[in-house]
């Protein structure tokens, strides 16, 4: 009897959650009420007070769930541990694959709901209820993009570093925050995973490139 009365307990929590998080992705976290979560989620007015104390407990909540992934620091983790790579022209071509790969693996994660990269593009956009952790992750992973382009180029000029960064980074950020199909023009249930791998394809082409590690010269 306990164990099925916290199962329900956390199935209820996890509908709160996402339920919050579709809402507050479109609406923000201030206008948003506890009624409408509760609707959304088909709970009961007081389940939010009852499994987060208050709303925000259930802001807390949501903001740990979309940053799960991100927390780890493997894209940063990944630089440091293959820092070596950037010693030989086909090291450096791998090093730029890999990390659009990281990114792009944890970006359009399969299963990882929409409203999650959505929800942290406003809060990168508005700054609302962006906090320290949010702040030092999304700097984590400029600067590992930065670093990477600084070492390949030999260009120490910052501008141009971020440039190079920003042009990996919002594609796929574009992508995987809208409910928009590109290919189509109409509204998306979902990321499409064709177009995604094309999508990565040729910013990790554009990208080579443009640190001139194309596959037209010599190694």
């Amino acid at each position: 009897m306990e164990h099925g009365t916290y199962k329900v307990s956390e199935e209820t929590k996890d509908r709160l959650v996402n339920a919050a998080g579709e809402l507050f992705s479109f609406h923000g976290t201030d206008t948003v009420t506890l009624r409408e979560i509760a609707d959304r989620a088909g709970a009961v007015p007081n389940a939010v007070c009852y499994h987060f104390g208050d709303k925000e407990g259930l802001v807390e909540a949501v903001r740990q769930y979309a940053l799960r992934m991100w927390d780890d620091g493997r894209i940063e983790r990944y630089y440091q541990e293959n820092e070596s790579l950037l010693a030989t022209r086909d090291g450096r071509r791998q090093m730029v694959t890999d990390t659009i790969d990281l990114y792009y693996g944890i970006l359009c994660a399969e299963g990882q709901p929409r409203w999650v990269i959505r929800l942290l593009l406003r809060a990168q956009l508005t700054s609302q209820w962006q906090g320290k952790r949010h702040e030092t992750i999304a700097r984590q992973i400029i600067e590992t993009f930065c670093c990477i382009y600084e070492k390949i180029s030999g260009n120490d000029d910052r501008m141009t570093a971020i440039c190079w960064a920003m042009a990996i980074i919002a594609p796929g950020t574009l992508l995987a925050a809208s409910e928009f199909d590109f290919v189509n023009y109409r509204k998306s249930d979902g990321i499409d995973y064709a177009f995604l791998r094309r999508l990565q394809a040729t910013v990790t082409r554009n990208a080579l490139l443009s640190l001139g590690l194309d596959g037209n010269q010599p190694t």
